[in-house]
């Protein structure tokens, strides 16, 4: 075979990984998305019947804390705690390091702007006065909003208020956003007491448009596993036959990329994205 071919289906190869990555990352990510947040839809309302629910302490990240609705843009999301891109991939997440909403303090909740069903990528249009409401353990709360604001712009006072800040990206595209976007909104009701025990440790991956190394391991071995399944695939096509191969061996690739996919989505772009 010459160099000249075997350049050309390197290209190939690689021109349809980036094509594939990206149909994930508009297509399919919303998908995997929506059925995330099925699941913890049905968990937290177990977990709020039975009152397990956590209120403080240390969570566990991609917990459900509370529901979460914007009337202004249509929004209902479940929020887990974690700000990592991996727990962004979910829905919106919860702070570690902040009060949950309702209680004294600034609650601080991220959210994904372009991929995984963007739930916060309209939160930039919300005006003063709307109503953003939250479901816990602890009860139902209403916040108004102050005001949005950009990087640069100075941040509102905290003392002897309960406030819950909005955060997610704005403008640009995949390949990074223009700024960090921030909503400022302020409890209407009385606050309810904090439990204590809440980690004061903030990971490098869970800070605004940081992205989830974490993962990296798991990127590298999903890897691993695709190499081994292509190269089963081919020895297969000579050996056993190629109808046979084909019904066996693609979904078995097809299920090792969509992992490749998922791991690289979030150890590559920042969670906010």
């Amino acid at each position: 075979m010459s160099k000249a071919r075997v350049l050309t289906q390197a290209l190939l190869v690689l021109s349809a990984l980036a094509f594939g990555f990206a149909a994930y990352l508009l297509i399919l990510s919303p998908l995997q998305y929506d059925r995330a947040q099925t699941l913890l839809y049905a968990q937290a309302r177990e977990t709020l019947a039975d009152t397990s629910m956590p209120t403080g302490g240390k969570i566990d990240a991609g917990t459900p804390i509370a529901f979460l609705e914007i009337p202004g843009l249509q929004l209902s999301e479940v929020v887990v705690e974690g700000t990592a891109g991996s727990q962004l991939a979910q829905g919106p997440g919860h702070g570690r390091t902040t009060p949950l909403p309702g209680q004294p303090g600034t609650s601080v909740l991220m959210g994904r702007a372009q991929t995984y069903g963007a739930p916060f990528k309209d939160i930039g249009r919300l005006q003063s006065g709307d109503e953003v409401k939250v479901t816990t353990a602890q009860g139902r709360f209403t916040y108004r909003v102050d005001r949005v604001r950009r990087d640069g712009d100075p941040r509102p006072p905290v003392a002897g208020v309960s406030r819950m800040m909005l955060i997610s990206a704005e403008g640009g595209d995949l390949t990074g956003p223009e700024r960090t976007v921030y909503v400022d909104t302020t409890l209407t009701g009385d606050a309810v007491a904090a439990p204590g025990g809440r980690s004061t440790t903030l990971l490098p991956e869970e800070s605004a448009l940081k992205r989830d190394t974490g993962v990296l391991v798991d990127l590298v071995l999903w890897l691993q596993v695709l190499l081994l399944a292509v190269g089963v695939f081919a020895w297969a096509r000579i050996r056993w036959g190629r109808w046979e191969t084909w019904l066996v061996g693609v979904p078995v690739v097809v299920a090792a990329t969509w992992q490749v996919y998922q791991s690289a989505a979030v150890a590559v772009l920042p969670n906010l994205l």
